[in-house]
Protein backbone atom coordinates (compact mmCIF):
# COMPACT_ATOMS: atom_id res chain seq x y z
CA UNK A 1 0.00 0.00 0.00
CA UNK A 2 2.87 2.50 0.88
CA UNK A 3 4.34 1.32 -2.87
CA UNK A 4 1.01 2.10 -4.50
CA UNK A 5 1.04 6.11 -2.53
CA UNK A 6 4.58 6.55 -3.38
CA UNK A 7 5.56 9.24 -5.51
CA UNK A 8 6.88 8.56 -9.04
CA UNK A 9 11.10 7.71 -8.71
CA UNK A 10 10.61 7.31 -4.70
CA UNK A 11 8.63 3.54 -4.10
CA UNK A 12 12.41 2.15 -2.80
CA UNK A 13 12.80 4.72 -0.32
CA UNK A 14 9.00 5.02 0.79
CA UNK A 15 8.98 1.01 0.75
CA UNK A 16 12.52 1.07 3.04
CA UNK A 17 10.30 2.78 5.47
CA UNK A 18 7.70 0.28 6.22
CA UNK A 19 11.35 -2.05 6.40
CA UNK A 20 11.72 -0.12 9.37
CA UNK A 21 9.74 -2.05 11.42
CA UNK A 22 11.98 -4.90 11.58
CA UNK A 23 14.63 -3.25 13.19
CA UNK A 24 12.67 -1.17 15.88
CA UNK A 25 11.18 -4.54 16.67
CA UNK A 26 14.43 -6.06 17.19
CA UNK A 27 15.10 -2.62 19.40
CA UNK A 28 12.01 -2.69 21.40
CA UNK A 29 12.02 -6.78 22.04
CA UNK A 30 16.07 -6.68 22.80
CA UNK A 31 15.52 -4.14 24.74
CA UNK A 32 12.41 -5.38 26.86
CA UNK A 33 14.28 -8.97 26.93
CA UNK A 34 17.52 -7.26 28.38
CA UNK A 35 15.22 -5.73 31.19
CA UNK A 36 13.56 -8.87 32.23
CA UNK A 37 16.41 -10.92 32.17
CA UNK A 38 17.53 -8.55 34.91
CA UNK A 39 14.97 -10.39 37.25
CA UNK A 40 16.53 -13.03 39.37
CA UNK A 41 16.68 -16.36 36.83
CA UNK A 42 14.43 -17.96 39.40
CA UNK A 43 11.56 -15.40 38.40
CA UNK A 44 12.95 -14.81 34.84
CA UNK A 45 12.23 -18.76 34.25
CA UNK A 46 8.55 -19.20 36.01
CA UNK A 47 6.88 -15.51 34.92
CA UNK A 48 9.10 -13.06 33.48
CA UNK A 49 9.62 -14.21 29.99
CA UNK A 50 5.76 -13.94 29.63
CA UNK A 51 6.23 -10.07 30.05
CA UNK A 52 7.24 -9.04 26.72
CA UNK A 53 4.81 -11.32 25.08
CA UNK A 54 1.63 -9.70 27.08
CA UNK A 55 3.61 -6.06 26.49
CA UNK A 56 2.96 -7.12 22.34
CA UNK A 57 -0.36 -6.51 23.02
CA UNK A 58 -0.32 -3.20 22.66
CA UNK A 59 1.28 -3.20 19.21
CA UNK A 60 -1.59 -5.77 17.74
CA UNK A 61 -3.73 -2.84 18.85
CA UNK A 62 -1.86 -0.35 17.23
CA UNK A 63 -1.77 -2.18 13.95
CA UNK A 64 -5.46 -2.65 13.64
CA UNK A 65 -6.32 0.97 14.21
CA UNK A 66 -3.78 1.95 11.80
CA UNK A 67 -4.74 -0.72 9.67
CA UNK A 68 -8.59 0.18 10.04
CA UNK A 69 -7.97 3.71 8.72
CA UNK A 70 -5.52 3.36 5.58
CA UNK A 71 -7.31 4.23 2.30
CA UNK A 72 -7.31 1.47 -0.62
CA UNK A 73 -4.48 3.13 -3.14
CA UNK A 74 -5.92 4.62 -6.41
CA UNK A 75 -4.10 1.92 -8.81
CA UNK A 76 -6.29 -0.09 -6.73
CA UNK A 77 -9.08 1.69 -6.85
CA UNK A 78 -8.99 2.18 -10.88
CA UNK A 79 -9.25 -2.11 -11.14
CA UNK A 80 -11.86 -1.85 -9.22
CA UNK A 81 -13.74 1.11 -11.00
CA UNK A 82 -13.19 -1.11 -14.18
CA UNK A 83 -14.35 -4.17 -12.46
CA UNK A 84 -10.60 -6.29 -13.09
CA UNK A 85 -10.13 -7.53 -9.45
CA UNK A 86 -9.29 -10.76 -9.80
CA UNK A 87 -11.49 -13.58 -8.35
CA UNK A 88 -8.96 -16.09 -6.96
CA UNK A 89 -5.60 -13.70 -6.58
CA UNK A 90 -3.87 -16.52 -5.14
CA UNK A 91 -3.92 -18.89 -7.48
CA UNK A 92 -3.64 -16.84 -10.30
CA UNK A 93 -0.34 -15.25 -9.00
CA UNK A 94 1.01 -18.41 -8.85
CA UNK A 95 -0.63 -19.98 -11.67
CA UNK A 96 0.18 -16.83 -14.76
CA UNK A 97 3.15 -15.31 -12.60
CA UNK A 98 5.02 -18.53 -11.80
CA UNK A 99 8.40 -17.20 -12.84
CA UNK A 100 7.84 -13.81 -10.60
CA UNK A 101 6.41 -16.12 -7.69
CA UNK A 102 9.02 -18.25 -7.47
CA UNK A 103 11.76 -15.18 -8.57
CA UNK A 104 10.18 -13.54 -5.05
CA UNK A 105 10.78 -16.84 -3.03
CA UNK A 106 14.73 -16.74 -4.00
CA UNK A 107 15.33 -13.51 -3.70
CA UNK A 108 13.81 -13.52 0.00
CA UNK A 109 15.82 -17.15 1.31
CA UNK A 110 19.11 -16.22 2.02
CA UNK A 111 18.70 -12.56 3.57
CA UNK A 112 16.11 -14.05 6.33
CA UNK A 113 17.92 -16.91 7.09
CA UNK A 114 21.32 -14.91 7.47
CA UNK A 115 19.04 -12.46 9.47
CA UNK A 116 17.66 -15.64 11.95
CA UNK A 117 20.91 -17.31 12.29
CA UNK A 118 22.53 -13.85 13.05
CA UNK A 119 20.18 -13.13 15.85
CA UNK A 120 18.95 -16.74 16.83
CA UNK A 121 22.40 -19.39 16.48
CA UNK A 122 24.70 -16.63 16.98
CA UNK A 123 23.66 -16.15 20.13
CA UNK A 124 23.02 -19.53 21.01
CA UNK A 125 26.48 -20.89 19.38
CA UNK A 126 28.76 -18.13 21.24
CA UNK A 127 27.25 -18.37 24.66
CA UNK A 128 27.13 -21.85 24.57
CA UNK A 129 30.36 -22.85 22.71
CA UNK A 130 31.85 -19.20 23.38
CA UNK A 131 31.40 -18.81 26.68
CA UNK A 132 30.54 -15.17 25.51
CA UNK A 133 28.28 -13.36 27.88
CA UNK A 134 24.32 -13.22 26.91
CA UNK A 135 24.18 -9.46 27.12
CA UNK A 136 27.51 -8.87 25.21
CA UNK A 137 25.52 -10.63 22.27
CA UNK A 138 22.21 -8.77 23.16
CA UNK A 139 23.81 -5.57 23.46
CA UNK A 140 25.77 -6.22 19.33
CA UNK A 141 22.30 -6.74 17.97
CA UNK A 142 20.82 -3.60 19.77
CA UNK A 143 23.48 -1.47 18.42
CA UNK A 144 23.08 -3.41 14.92
CA UNK A 145 19.38 -2.82 14.95
CA UNK A 146 19.78 0.88 15.42
CA UNK A 147 22.22 0.85 12.92
CA UNK A 148 20.00 -0.39 10.34
CA UNK A 149 17.76 2.18 11.20
CA UNK A 150 19.59 4.36 9.15
CA UNK A 151 21.23 1.81 6.61
CA UNK A 152 17.72 0.52 5.29
CA UNK A 153 15.92 3.81 4.34
CA UNK A 154 19.86 4.78 2.68
CA UNK A 155 19.70 1.44 0.88
CA UNK A 156 15.93 2.14 -0.42
CA UNK A 157 16.66 5.40 -1.45
CA UNK A 158 19.86 4.58 -3.41
CA UNK A 159 17.71 1.95 -5.12
CA UNK A 160 15.67 4.66 -6.74
CA UNK A 161 18.66 6.02 -8.29
CA UNK A 162 20.60 2.89 -9.32
CA UNK A 163 18.48 -0.03 -9.31
CA UNK A 164 17.16 -2.65 -7.21
CA UNK A 165 19.37 -5.54 -8.50
CA UNK A 166 22.21 -4.30 -8.01
CA UNK A 167 22.02 -4.45 -4.12
CA UNK A 168 20.68 -8.09 -4.10
CA UNK A 169 23.96 -8.77 -5.91
CA UNK A 170 26.06 -7.12 -3.25
CA UNK A 171 24.03 -8.56 -0.76
CA UNK A 172 24.42 -11.60 -1.80
CA UNK A 173 28.17 -11.34 -1.98
CA UNK A 174 28.55 -9.96 1.15
CA UNK A 175 26.92 -12.68 2.82
CA UNK A 176 28.99 -15.63 0.98
CA UNK A 177 32.40 -13.47 1.43
CA UNK A 178 31.18 -13.20 5.08
CA UNK A 179 29.74 -16.43 6.04
CA UNK A 180 33.35 -17.87 7.44
CA UNK A 181 34.79 -14.40 8.53
CA UNK A 182 31.78 -14.25 10.63
CA UNK A 183 32.88 -16.87 13.08
CA UNK A 184 36.15 -16.10 12.83
CA UNK A 185 35.13 -12.86 13.85
CA UNK A 186 33.39 -13.88 16.79
CA UNK A 187 35.94 -16.50 17.97
CA UNK A 188 38.36 -13.66 18.77
CA UNK A 189 35.93 -13.35 21.67
CA UNK A 190 37.01 -9.14 21.41
CA UNK A 191 33.70 -7.31 22.38
CA UNK A 192 34.69 -4.09 20.18
CA UNK A 193 35.20 -6.79 17.51
CA UNK A 194 31.99 -8.81 18.12
CA UNK A 195 29.92 -5.29 18.25
CA UNK A 196 31.20 -4.31 14.85
CA UNK A 197 30.59 -7.43 13.14
CA UNK A 198 27.02 -7.78 14.65
CA UNK A 199 26.65 -4.26 12.63
CA UNK A 200 28.08 -5.26 9.45
CA UNK A 201 26.88 -8.61 9.04
CA UNK A 202 23.15 -7.11 10.10
CA UNK A 203 23.44 -4.60 7.74
CA UNK A 204 25.41 -5.49 4.79
CA UNK A 205 24.07 -9.23 4.65
CA UNK A 206 20.18 -8.07 5.72
CA UNK A 207 20.06 -4.51 5.16
CA UNK A 208 20.64 -4.27 1.58
CA UNK A 209 18.29 -6.85 0.55
CA UNK A 210 15.66 -6.22 3.01
CA UNK A 211 14.91 -2.51 3.37
CA UNK A 212 14.05 -2.66 -0.81
CA UNK A 213 11.44 -6.05 -0.53
CA UNK A 214 8.69 -3.27 0.34
CA UNK A 215 9.27 -2.14 -3.22
CA UNK A 216 10.89 -4.70 -4.97
CA UNK A 217 8.32 -7.57 -4.45
CA UNK A 218 5.15 -5.74 -5.20
CA UNK A 219 6.86 -4.33 -8.19
CA UNK A 220 7.25 -7.69 -9.70
CA UNK A 221 4.12 -8.48 -10.22
CA UNK A 222 0.44 -6.84 -11.78
CA UNK A 223 -2.00 -4.88 -9.91
CA UNK A 224 -4.53 -7.49 -9.89
CA UNK A 225 -2.25 -10.13 -7.50
CA UNK A 226 0.24 -7.19 -6.43
CA UNK A 227 -0.40 -8.49 -2.73
CA UNK A 228 -1.27 -12.26 -3.16
CA UNK A 229 2.13 -12.71 -5.19
CA UNK A 230 4.56 -10.23 -3.10
CA UNK A 231 2.95 -11.46 0.04
CA UNK A 232 3.13 -15.04 -0.30
CA UNK A 233 6.30 -15.49 -1.88
CA UNK A 234 7.40 -13.11 0.79
CA UNK A 235 5.92 -15.53 3.54
CA UNK A 236 7.20 -18.88 2.07
CA UNK A 237 10.56 -18.02 2.30
CA UNK A 238 10.63 -16.39 5.45
CA UNK A 239 8.88 -19.79 7.07
CA UNK A 240 11.66 -21.69 5.51
CA UNK A 241 14.20 -19.78 5.95
CA UNK A 242 13.57 -17.97 9.35
CA UNK A 243 11.52 -21.55 10.70
CA UNK A 244 14.27 -23.90 9.38
CA UNK A 245 18.00 -22.19 9.28
CA UNK A 246 18.50 -22.09 12.80
CA UNK A 247 17.36 -25.89 13.48
CA UNK A 248 19.60 -27.04 10.56
CA UNK A 249 22.67 -24.88 11.43
CA UNK A 250 22.39 -26.03 14.96
CA UNK A 251 22.48 -29.88 13.21
CA UNK A 252 25.09 -28.87 11.10
CA UNK A 253 27.40 -27.91 14.09
CA UNK A 254 26.43 -30.53 16.19
CA UNK A 255 27.33 -33.00 13.39
CA UNK A 256 30.38 -31.46 12.27
CA UNK A 257 31.71 -30.14 15.25
CA UNK A 258 32.18 -26.48 14.14
CA UNK A 259 30.33 -23.67 12.19
CA UNK A 260 31.75 -24.74 8.53
CA UNK A 261 28.83 -26.40 7.56
CA UNK A 262 27.16 -23.26 8.94
CA UNK A 263 29.09 -21.27 6.26
CA UNK A 264 28.78 -23.57 3.94
CA UNK A 265 25.01 -23.20 4.32
CA UNK A 266 24.53 -19.90 4.24
CA UNK A 267 26.63 -19.59 0.80
CA UNK A 268 24.62 -21.76 -0.89
CA UNK A 269 20.92 -19.91 0.32
CA UNK A 270 22.90 -16.81 -1.21
CA UNK A 271 24.01 -18.75 -4.36
CA UNK A 272 20.10 -19.26 -4.40
CA UNK A 273 19.13 -15.79 -3.81
CA UNK A 274 22.08 -14.93 -6.39
CA UNK A 275 20.56 -17.25 -9.30
CA UNK A 276 16.84 -15.58 -8.81
CA UNK A 277 18.30 -11.94 -9.01
CA UNK A 278 19.99 -12.68 -12.28
CA UNK A 279 16.56 -14.36 -13.13
CA UNK A 280 14.42 -10.74 -11.92
CA UNK A 281 13.95 -8.20 -13.85
CA UNK A 282 14.93 -4.31 -13.30
CA UNK A 283 11.52 -2.41 -11.93
CA UNK A 284 13.21 0.98 -10.81
CA UNK A 285 11.42 3.44 -12.74
CA UNK A 286 8.37 1.05 -14.18
CA UNK A 287 4.39 1.91 -13.77
CA UNK A 288 2.41 0.12 -11.32
CA UNK A 289 -0.28 1.06 -13.63
CA UNK A 290 -1.50 -1.95 -15.72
Amino acid sequence: MVTEHAPAGRRGLFGSLVQIGFPLGLVTSSGVFALVTRMPDVDFRSWGWRIPFLLSILLLGIGWFVRARVPETPVFEEIKRRGAIAKYPFVEAIVKNPRSFLVAVGLKISEVSWVYILTIFVVVYATGQLGLPRTLLLNAIFIAALVEVITIPLFGWLSDYVGRRIFYILGTFFTAGFAFPLFWLLATKDPQTIIITVVLALSLGHGTMFGLQSAYFPELFPTRVRYSGASTGFQISAALGGGFSPIIATALAGAMGGTAGVSMMMILLALITFTATLCARETKGESLAD
